[in-house]
C-alpha cells in the first residue's frame, strides 16, 4: 500500500511546508471513496504531510522489528505504518491519530491490507494517551512536538526503539542516521537505561578508586570519582538500552575498555574487559548502587 502517512509539521518546518506547496503537491487528494485528504490541508495545530512507503519500511527496519514487537505510531495518519509493521514484519501495530475520519480510513486500509486483525487505530491525543506498551515507536511530527515528547520517550523501558521521519529530538543525539532512501533522512534512538548516580566496586579493580558517580545525558554518561577531596572525571561512556559501553582513563596509561549490561532490577552493573595488568580479575568487575 503506497498511500502518504498523515503527519503533523510545526515551527521550524515552515520550509519544508513550503517547498511541497511550491512544488504542486497540494492539489494530490489521498484516501478512498469514503474520505478523501488533500495534502497541506491544516488539521489541529498541523498540517497534512505525506512520507513514503520507502522511508517508512527504512524506519522499521533500521528499528529491527519483529513479530514479537509492539509498534505504535504517532501521528498515524491512513495508517501506512502500522499497516507495513503488520504485514512485513509480523508485528502488532497501533496507530495513535487525533483525526477520527483518519482513523477510519486507517481501518479500512487495514482490511484491505488483510491486517486488521494485527493493527488498531485510535482517536486520541498523543500527549494524553498512553504508549508505555510499545517497543517501536515511530514518529513524523515536527521539531516542537518531538521536543515535547522527550521527556515521555525517555521513560520508555529501555531497548525500546524510536524513529523519527525527518526531525530530531533536541540535545538527545540520534543513535543511528537512516539516509538509504534518496532524498530523505530519518533517525533512530534506543532509549537508555539510567545510570545516573553512585555507584561502588564489588570488586577491587586496582584502578584506584573504589567508588564514582555516573552522570547521564541522554545514552551518554561520564563517571567522577567519589570521596574526599575534589571528584575527578576517569571516564565516558555510552548506554544502549540495558548495555553500556565505558572507556576508563587512569594516569597515563591507555583507556580501558569495559563492556557490560545492567542488571533487571537497575541495581547491578556487571562489565568485562580484555586481559589487563590493572586488574586484579578482569573478568568480574562489578558496580553496585549506593
Amino acid at each position: 500500500m503506497a498511500r502518504p502517512v498523515r503527519r503533523s509539521v510545526l515551527g521550524g518546518s515552515a520550509l519544508l511546508c513550503a517547498s511541497w506547496l511550491l512544488s504542486g503537491c497540494s492539489s494530490a487528494l489521498y484516501g478512498d471513496a469514503l474520505y478523501r485528504l488533500q495534502l497541506a490541508t491544516a488539521g489541529k495545530d498541523v498540517m497534512w504531510m505525506p512520507s513514503s512507503q520507502a522511508i517508512s519500511m527504512a524506519m522499521l527496519k533500521a528499528a529491527n522489528t519483529q513479530a514479537s514487537d509492539v509498534v505504535y505510531d504517532l501521528g498515524s495518519g491512513d495508517g501506512v505504518i502500522p499497516i507495513l509493521a503488520a504485514k512485513h514484519f509480523g508485528s502488532r501495530a497501533v496507530g495513535i491519530e487525533y483525526n477520527p475520519d483518519l482513523v477510519e480510513l486507517s481501518r479500512r486500509n487495514a482490511l484491505r491490507a488483510g491486517v486488521a486483525d494485527r493493527t488498531s487505530f485510535m482517536k486520541a491525543d498523543l500527549f494524553e494517551v498512553d504508549f508505555s506498551k510499545a517497543s517501536v515507536v515511530t514518529l513524523y511530527l515536527g521539531e516542537a512536538i518531538n521536543l515535547k515528547l522527550v521527556p515521555r520517550l525517555e521513560g520508555l523501558k529501555p531497548g525500546t526503539r524510536i524513529v523519527s521521519n525527518r526531525f530530531d529530538l533536541g540535545s538527545w543525539r540520534a543513535d543511528r542516521i537512516i539516509n538509504e532512501v534518496p532524498d530523505e533522512l530519518a533517525m533512530l534512538w534506543i532509549v537508555p537505561a539510567r545510570l545516573q548516580g553512585r555507584w561502588r566496586t564489588a570488586s577491587r579493580i586496582g584502578l584506584g578508586f573504589e567508588a564514582v558517580e555516573i552522570i547521564q545525558s541522554h545514552q551518554m554518561i561520564e563517571l567522577r570519582t567519589v570521596g574526599s577531596g575534589l571528584a575527578a572525571r576517569v571516564g565516558e561512556g555510552r548506554i544502549s538500552g540495558m548495555d553500556v559501553s565505558i572507556e576508563i582513563q587512569h594516569g597515563q596509561s591507555a583507556p580501558l575498555s569495559l563492556r557490560g549490561s545492567l542488571s533487571s532490577d537497575g541495581q547491578r552493573l556487571s562489565l568485562t574487559a580484555t586481559a589487563d595488568a590493572r586488574l586484579t580479575n578482569p573478568q568480574a568487575i562489578e558496580l553496585i548502587r549506593f
